[in-house]
This record gives C-alpha cells, sequence and structure tokens, in this order.
C-alpha cells in the first residue's frame, strides 16, 4: 500500500530516522531441536504455581493399547535428583489422553524445584519452576507470549525465552494454538513452510482438539520453553473457535454441531493437555484466578470469552449504510454504547476488584492484569487522505474488503470491535468498580492483536487507570502481511489519532520481556527477524519503564523510539 505524505507528520517515515536512544543489537540465533524423548516426546511442563505447590505435566507417547500405563514422577532440589523431596506413581489413561498431571503440594515458598517423569523403560527431560514467594522480595521477572500458529512459522519467540534462565514465569495471553485446518487462514503460508495443521481439516470434536494440542506440544522449542519456565495460562478465542462468545463463536455454523458441545470438547482437552488446575465446576469456564508473589505483586488472570461475554458487534453490517460523522454517532450511542453487554461477568468482577483490593490494602506496589483483548481506547485513523487508489485497487485481489476498510477509517469507530472497545458500557462499569475500590494503577497485559502496544488506561470521566502493554505474536502474522512497506506509516497513523496510544508497532513477532522491581516495571519489547527460518537473530525493538504518578501510573524513559515515534510518545504531532 502506499500513503500520500501530505499530512503525516510533515514527512515520510521512509526516511532513515535515527533512534533517540539505542538499545542492544540483535544476537543471532540457530535452534537446534532435541530429539524426541522416548515415551514421553511431547516434553514436560509446570505452572499454576501457589506458595505451596505447583502442576506438573507430561504425556505418555508409547504403546497407546487403551490399556492404561503407570507413570512415576519425582521432585527433587538438584537437577541430578541426588535426594527425591517427593515422588509418586499415577496411571496415564485413555480417559485423559495419556497426559499426566500432579498437583504438587507442601513445598517451600519462593523456592526452585526441579521433576521429571519415567516409567519402566524411560526417563522424561528434566523441567523446574519456583514456588511462589512469601515475604519480601525485591524482583520479578515475566515473558510475556500470545498467539502461536503452527502453520505461520517456527517458534522461535520460544526458543528464545527458553535461552533465558531468568524468568520467574512464561504468562501466556492466550491463542496457544489455532483451530483452522490447512484450507484455513495461514494454510498456504504451511504448504510453504512444510508445517501443516494436523488434523487436516478445522478441528471441532475432542478428538481434533486432542491432535492439534498434540501437534503443537511436538515442537521442540515449546518443549524447551516450558522445561525452562513455567506457565500460568489463559486462553483467548481460538482455543475453541475464532471470535468466541458466551453462546457462539464467528467460526462456527450449524454444520458444525451444537456450540456448547464443542466449547466442552476443547475445554476437556485443554484442561488434559495444559499445566492449569480446573475449576470446580468445569461447565461455567470461570477459570480466572489470582498469585500473589509476596510483597511485590498480585498477578490476576482473567477469561474474557466463554464465561459472560456479549455477541461481538459486527461494525460491517452498520458502516455500509453510514454517510457521514452523524451515522456514526449514532451507531455509537445507540448500539456500541448499549448497556449490559457483558465481558467479564459480575462474578468474575467481583473477584478480581477483591484480590486486587487486598494487594492494595497490604501494600503491594504492583497490580498486574493478565488479559486477552485490547482493553486501552483504539479508533480507526482516518486513512482516506493518505491511500492512493492504485495500491486499493492492488490490494483487492488478496483483500476484499480493503475498498470498505479504508471508507470506514473515516468513521472514527474502533479498530477491534471484538476487543473491549466493542463493550464499552462493560470497560466503564468496571472501571468505576476498580476506582470504588482505590484501584487505579493496573498494569494490564494483552495479547490477541499480533501488535505490540503501549497505551495509557482511561476512564470516560478521564481518571488515569494505568497502563497497558501488548504483546505481539509468537508466530501469527502482522500487518506487514496486509500493508507491507506502508505498515511502519499506517502505526504512526493510528498513534496519532488516538490520545491514549503512547506506542503501536505492528512490524514483528515476539513477546515482552517485563520486570518489576520496588520502584520501577521496565518493559522490553522483543522481537524476532523471522518465523520462516529456524536461523533467526532476536533484540529489544523498544523499552518503556513504568512509573508510579498521581495515584496511577506514567510511562517514562522511552528507548529505541525514532524521532517520529518519540514525538507521538511525547504527546506532539
Amino acid at each position: 500500500m502506499k500513503f500520500s505524505r501530505r499530512t503525516l507528520l510533515a514527512a515520510g517515515t521512509a526516511l532513515p530516522l535515527a533512534a533517540c536512544a539505542k538499545l542492544p543489537a540483535p544476537v543471532v540465533f540457530s535452534q537446534t531441536p532435541s530429539a524426541a524423548q522416548a515415551n514421553f516426546a511431547h516434553g514436560i511442563a509446570s505452572g499454576d504455581m501457589t506458595a505451596s505447590g505447583a502442576i506438573v505435566w507430561t504425556r505418555v507417547t508409547a504403546a497407546l493399547d487403551g490399556s492404561a500405563r503407570p507413570v512415576n514422577w519425582e521432585l527433587s532440589s538438584d537437577s541430578r535428583f541426588e535426594t527425591l523431596i517427593q515422588a509418586g506413581e499415577v496411571q496415564a489413561s485413555a480417559a485423559t489422553d495419556y497426559t499426566v498431571k500432579i498437583d504438587v503440594q507442601n513445598l517451600e515458598a519462593g523456592a526452585l524445584y526441579n521433576y521429571r517423569f519415567k516409567d519402566a523403560s524411560a526417563l522424561s527431560p528434566v523441567g523446574n519452576f519456583k514456588t511462589l514467594p512469601n515475604g519480601s522480595i525485591d524482583s520479578l521477572h515475566f515473558a510475556v507470549v500470545s498467539c502461536t500458529n503452527w502453520e505461520a512459522g517456527f517458534f522461535n519467540v520460544y526458543d528464545h525465552i527458553a535461552r533465558n534462565g531468568d524468568f520467574d514465569a512464561v504468562l501466556h495471553l492466550g491463542d496457544y494454538y489455532y483451530e483452522y485446518g490447512t484450507d484455513g487462514w495461514g494454510g498456504d503460508a504451511g504448504a510453504a513452510l512444510g508445517r501443516v495443521h494436523e488434523p487436516a481439516h478445522e478441528i471441532i470434536s475432542l478428538s481434533d482438539y486432542r491432535i492439534r494440542h498434540a501437534q503443537y506440544r511436538s515442537d521442540a522449542s515449546l518443549q524447551a520453553m516450558t522445561a525452562a519456565h513455567p506457565m500460568i495460562c489463559m486462553w483467548d478465542d481460538h482455543e475453541t473457535a475464532n471470535d468466541s462468545w458466551e453462546t457462539g463463536a464467528q467460526n462456527h455454523n450449524d454444520g458444525e454441531g451444537v456450540w456448547s458441545e464443542r466449547k466442552a470438547a476443547a475445554m476437556q482437552a485443554y484442561y488434559e493437555w495444559m499445566p492449569v488446575r480446573e475449576p470446580k465446576d468445569r461447565a461455567l469456564h470461570s477459570r480466572y484466578a489470582s498469585y500473589s508473589f509476596g510483597d511485590l505483586l498480585t498477578l490476576v488472570t482473567t477469561e474474557t470469552r466463554l464465561t459472560a461475554r456479549a455477541e461481538p458487534i459486527n461494525i460491517d453490517l452498520y458502516t455500509k449504510d453510514m454517510n457521514g460523522p452523524e451515522d456514526a454517532q449514532r451507531f455509537t450511542n445507540d448500539v456500541l454504547n448499549a448497556p449490559d453487554r457483558e465481558m467479564h461477568g459480575s462474578a468474575q468482577v467481583d473477584f478480581i476488584v477483591e484480590a486486587l483490593s487486598q494487594s492494595k490494602a497490604s501494600g503491594q506496589p504492583w497490580r498486574l492484569l493478565g488479559n486477552q483483548v485490547v482493553m486501552g481506547k483504539l479508533h480507526t485513523a482516518d486513512m482516506t487522505p493518505h491511500v492512493v487508489e492504485e495500491s486499493i485497487v492492488a490490494l483487492e485481489k488478496d483483500w476484499p474488503g480493503v475498498r470498505d476498510f479504508v471508507r470506514n477509517s473515516a468513521f472514527g469507530l474502533p479498530i477491534y470491535p471484538d476487543s473491549w472497545d466493542g463493550y464499552p458500557w462493560a470497560r466503564e462499569q468496571f472501571y468505576k468498580r476498580l476506582q470504588s475500590a482505590g484501584v487505579t494503577d493496573l498494569v494490564v497485559v494483552t495479547g490477541d492483536a499480533h501488535e505490540f502496544w503501549a497505551n495509557d488506561l482511561t476512564s470516560d470521566d478521564g481518571t488515569k487507570m494505568g497502563v497497558e502493554l501488548g504483546t505481539t505474536s509468537v508466530t501469527s502474522p502482522t500487518l506487514v502481511s496486509y500493508f507491507g512497506d506502508a505498515t511502519a506509516d499506517y502505526s504512526l497513523l493510528v498513534t496519532q489519532a488516538n490520545p491514549d496510544v503512547r506506542y503501536y508497532n505492528a512490524l514483528h513477532n515476539g513477546y515482552i520481556d517485563l520486570t518489576f522491581n520496588r520502584k520501577i516495571a521496565r518493559a522490553n519489547l522483543v522481537t524476532v527477524d523471522t518465523v520462516h527460518s529456524r536461523d533467526y537473530s532476536a533484540g529489544p525493538a523498544a523499552r518503556f519503564t513504568v512509573r508510579p504518578s498521581g495515584g496511577s501510573l506514567k510511562f517514562t524513559a522511552p528507548k529505541g523510539l525514532n524521532l517520529k515515534q518519540r514525538a507521538l510518545f511525547s504527546g506532539l504531532g
């Protein structure tokens, strides 16, 4: 796509622009996939830690003839297992697809443990996890990831995270896998890379979901990451079907059976294959949770798909009849802002507010919310003065809706109606509850959008509610696949059009390297230069520091931004 540059910050971004503060140069890596470990070919994983325990996971992959198989597990404080702290035997059976989960209990807080599994003929790899700390701690270190499509490329992001031994946990915000068949989104890329989905059709049944989990768990980089670090994870939509809500999904139709049955099958496979505790009532899909890290931070992971979410609004059904700003405002007032369009649901909001209130009352300096879809206010930038006709004609071959996309951008409507911008009533009610509890200093980490974001969070009355850090995707395509070389220009337009957006980068795959100490949080937005080869380079694209400010939080000390990004970050332009 080509933009005319008559109004874009006075000059095009195609010119070289010096960064205001330099970051370390990218480092080159090469994946070295390990051989499958005999009877434990899907590796090991841990997660869902407490101060006294954790979940440890594996799967038996040999001679699956329908009979149960005994599996031993061992826990030690040393990686050579010279002294065992705990051990036991469980049965792996077809009832759980031969997966094994142990809820290890009675451990010391803040301690590092090693674990492994074995059967009569094989040993699993060794993994480790830390229990949650009690008392005083000085720092925490997380990797924040989202959106991993097998067919879109190699899991270089996971490989890079596995190489860093310092993370306390990997926060996986969803889209751990994708439900599409080989003829769906990403199939062409998968064929070119020799990474095609199994089964080949869109997954619908319990057997389908299990096979897809098994395929993703066969990846050596994913196995290395989950052996090196525990995971705290929550699903988004693709773990069931695209753009899902409480009673349906965009990617589910009548020919694919009853939605509640498909949802139940997807969740059963998820609980079998992921290192997570199950809720008391699995049918409620209410697996939100809180994690207290000593006197430093409380993390709350949320569920924004299956518990209470109302059906997303399809803005395209409305914009086709819009002729100007009056029509857009009428849609915003009457449709978009309609009350009772839930996202969390009242029970989950009560849980979140209670957990964050306790954190505030206890004197913890940080409150972290693990969230699936963008929470900040993001509205379309008017692209009509910037996009030339020849680009629209060229793009229509592969993107039939591009002309409508450009036309509708003039209306200033939500960029992502599937995000919190499609549920403004629910967001505002959530903010009011937090304000009443004295919690206006959230750090929100978000996935889903395949882009990096640094957003201020502001309620409708102007109250600053905190900051949002959005992570890009592990492999799923970024906007470069649509906009090509113009993606950087588009990123500037969106930043310029949205007062709460401080930084937007739709260029790269990667993850957030996020640290907290007692005074500041620091976010490194780490990118990989390719997911189409196992040889890649990785390094930070930008860095931000978050500090307390006036009862809330603010972004400071940006690094890696070019002059125009820096101007927009500072509120200029």
